[in-house]
């Protein structure tokens, strides 16, 4: 079962990179990799990582360990750290989808360094390429990836948004976040906030309220608490 289960796991990641899952070479391997993806929470995962990472340097599975451990610093708010995670993920497996978007983001988010910068906009860029050219594996329906593709396009397409605005391209960062919001499979509260401020310093009060409030419906208690700040704001004008 949890063989099957580790299979299913792999399929998504392994779609982008246009190549069978890549296996364990050894029943020990095996294990230690599943006792990575069975870690419980952020914290638990990191020392599961680096274990496996440890005992396995040149394992087929690293790329996809890089990436659990790339998500579990993210969630933990520790940037240097997931980027750290994230560029092994990439080095171990280049095409990987899911990483080069979201990767982008982390490296655009809060940073006006320029090598930062430069990176999230070339694994934005190649997100957005890669998933026009991808050759699908059976075990992905085209159902499903029509799902995956507008995930990866959107986060692809907020992370240009981001490399747009912090090099003072407000015009290019609002095309960008619009794409973004209207790729994007189910709404995303961060990019709506982001929109509602863009909108909002360049005088487009009306869209402003309209982004800033849908993200004032987040459960996010920080996104809700800088939407209604922002949202004040505008009240006050």
């Amino acid at each position: 079962m949890r063989r099957l289960f580790i299979l299913a796991a792999l399929a998504l990641r392994c779609a982008a990179q246009f190549a069978p899952p890549p296996q364990a070479k050894s029943p020990d391997e095996f294990d230690s990799y599943l006792d990575v993806l069975d870690a419980p929470t952020p914290t638990a995962v990191i020392p599961a990582a680096e274990t496996f990472l440890r005992s396995w340097p040149a394992s087929g599975l690293r790329g996809h360990v890089y990436e659990r451990e790339f998500e579990a610093y993210r969630r933990l708010g520790d940037s240097v750290r997931a980027i750290e995670a994230g560029e092994s993920s990439l080095a171990a497996a280049p095409d990987n989808l899911l990483m080069l978007a979201n990767l982008s983001v982390v490296l655009a988010n809060g940073t006006s360094d320029p090598s930062r910068l430069a990176r999230s906009g070339e694994y934005a860029r190649k997100a957005i390429a890669l998933s026009k050219s991808i050759r699908l594996p059976r075990s992905i329906s085209p159902s499903e990836w029509t799902q995956i593709e507008a995930r990866v396009n959107s986060q692809a397409h907020s992370a240009l948004g981001l490399v747009a605005n912090q090099r003072g391209d407000v015009t290019g960062a609002i095309r960008e976040f619009e794409t973004a919001i209207s790729l994007g499979p189910e709404p995303d509260a961060t990019q709506y906030l982001r929109l509602g401020m863009l909108y909002r310093a360049t005088g487009n009060l009306n869209g402003a309220r309209e982004k800033l409030e849908r993200a004032a419906k987040s459960d996010e208690p920080a996104i809700r608490e800088l939407a209604t700040r922002e949202l004040a704001r505008i009240g006050q004008r």
